[in-house]
């Protein structure tokens, strides 16, 4: 006589029970955060995507996995005393431990429902938030979040950028952060983190959400009020008028410094990690396919055979390499701060030594704070006894100018200052332009890549004074004068020859 086939529900085991709880918990997390999506109009949270489409997904299926587990513990259970059950989810309402498990099962359901879509939409809002970005790893991220703060982009969120619209880049950054999080638990994350950011994701996918290169046209007039490092702090100023260029839409010409994201296609080949050495450029017009290649004769030619050889689409962030994280050169600062007499120039060399104490070695940033304000002070007391005395406040006040300079821009703990965050918006401190217009570089026709500085500006104002009225200036522009008396010496060789880190720039 065959044995009697018991009918069992599989949800009498707690583990069912727990995986079938987790499993809708995670369905109406989705559904809800679908429905957000549907609802949200264009104004998409960067890692809406990521949450509703994995995340959610994620707790349904391990809810699923667990279910399923359960009913394997169950069937070799049986198997094992001999027993046959038909199992189903049937609810038997007359065995008390089965009762048991089904308010064990929507308790946990209850409680899972509730956490689940409170804490995955919490979840959901902060890991878009800049505090995430900038201060839950702070050590690491603490110089990227200061300077962001300082930052013309300071309103727009790190997400838009890093990550922007789309699920496959968040899928991207997720896995990029397991492996940023490994490095930070065990403090193998080097110091200063490298950049550019390779992985980065094309400028014409973020930057250009908000700016418009099309639009990009004209001149800008720009004045840099500069000060020689001597005793009186000499004031040497200098007015530009910045071509800007790029494409009007009223005539259709393309011209100036954003022509090289109009006019044609441009592609480079660098020989570092930073992109600071560059010895062959692509340039392709958009309009009839012409293609010029420029390359340095006297350097190895890249392996584009090789797969490590990465042939770069020019884009915005290779002269705007620091939007929003600029490490500023304290020179720069110190200039800034006298013009606007932040810092008085009555102060004797003022900004020599301000220099030398924002350059200075230090470990952390507290020692470089003391140091700053202890050393400011004594440099007066010993050199300008009167100055100490009779124009105190003027010292206090530059002390706490100098320290402001180095907490918004020197991260001693992380190893990183201007020193190795290059800007290429220029080529003053850095080689910027130049490492394409180097002036050396040629094309198959012997033609070499320009470095005219009519370019890209012409100097409308220059001489020593702070009044720009008071300047020889001429709008069809002039000559440019070195400050210091160096001859021709500055046509014939880059800005960064002498304006080095170790000159304090």
């Amino acid at each position: 006589m065959m044995s009697e086939i018991k009918k069992r529900s599989l949800l009498r085991n707690p583990l069912g029970g727990i995986g079938a709880a987790l499993f809708v918990a995670g369905l109406l997390l989705f559904f809800v955060l679908l429905l957000i999506d549907l609802t949200g109009g264009a104004s998409e949270n960067p890692y809406r995507s990521l949450v509703t489409f994995v995340i959610a997904p994620m707790f349904a299926v391990f809810g699923f996995g667990l279910f399923m587990v359960s009913v394997w513990l169950q069937v070799r259970k049986a198997k094992a005393k001999g027993e046959k059950f038909a199992f189903n989810l049937t609810f038997d309402t007359t065995d008390p431990h089965y009762i048991r498990n089904i308010g064990l099962f929507l308790s946990v359901l209850g409680v899972l429902i509730i956490l689940v879509i409170y804490s995955g939409t919490k979840a959901y809002e902060a890991t878009d938030s800049v505090n995430f970005c900038g201060e839950t790893c702070h050590e690491v991220m603490s110089p990227q979040f200061i300077t962001y703060q300082n930052s013309a982009h300071a309103r727009v969120p790190c997400v838009e950028c890093h990550i922007g619209p789309g699920a496959s880049f968040y899928v991207k950054a997720k896995i990029d952060g397991m492996r940023q999080l490994y490095a930070m638990a065990a403090n193998s994350f080097s110091r200063p983190i490298q950049t550019p950011v390779h992985n980065l994701r094309p400028a014409q996918e973020t930057c250009e959400g908000c700016h418009w290169p099309q639009q990009f046209y004209g001149e800008k007039m720009v004045t840099n009020t500069y000060y020689k490092s001597d005793e009186d702090n000499t004031p040497w100023t200098i007015k530009l008028l910045m071509n800007i260029g790029g494409g009007n839409p009223r005539t259709g010409k393309l011209e100036g410094i954003h022509w090289h994201m109009l006019g044609s296609t441009v592609d480079y080949v660098a020989n570092d990690y930073k992109r600071e050495e560059i010895n062959w450029v692509r340039i392709i017009n958009k309009e009839t396919g012409d293609t010029l290649i420029y390359t340095d004769p006297d350097e190895k030619q890249p392996d584009f055979d090789s797969p490590l050889t990465e042939v770069r689409r020019f884009d915005c962030m290779d002269c705007h390499n620091r939007p929003s994280h600029l490490f500023n050169p304290p020179a720069k600062l110190i200039n800034l701060a006298i013009s606007t007499r932040r810092i008085s120039p009555e102060l004797k060399s003022i900004r020599e030594v301000g220099l030398e104490l924002l350059n200075a070695e230090y470990e952390t940033k507290q020692q470089a704070v003391d140091s700053i304000r202890s050393k400011l002070v004594a440099y007066y007391q010993e050199n300008y006894p009167e100055i100490a005395e009779a124009k105190r406040p003027l010292v206090i006040q530059a002390i706490k100018e100098l320290v402001q300079i180095y907490e918004q821009n020197f991260f001693p703990e992380m190893k990183t200052d201007y020193r190795d965050r290059q800007n290429n918006l220029s080529h003053f401190v850095n080689d910027g332009c130049f490492r394409c217009h180097d002036g050396v570089m040629k094309n198959q026709y012997g033609k070499v890549l320009s470095n005219e500085c009519s370019t890209c500006h012409l100097i409308v104002a220059q001489g020593p004074s702070e009044n720009v009225h008071e300047l020889e200036h001429d709008l069809a522009g002039i000559q440019f004068t070195h400050p210091e008396d160096i001859d021709q010496a500055w046509m014939e060789m880059k800005c960064t020859e002498c304006h080095t880190p170790e000159s304090g720039y």
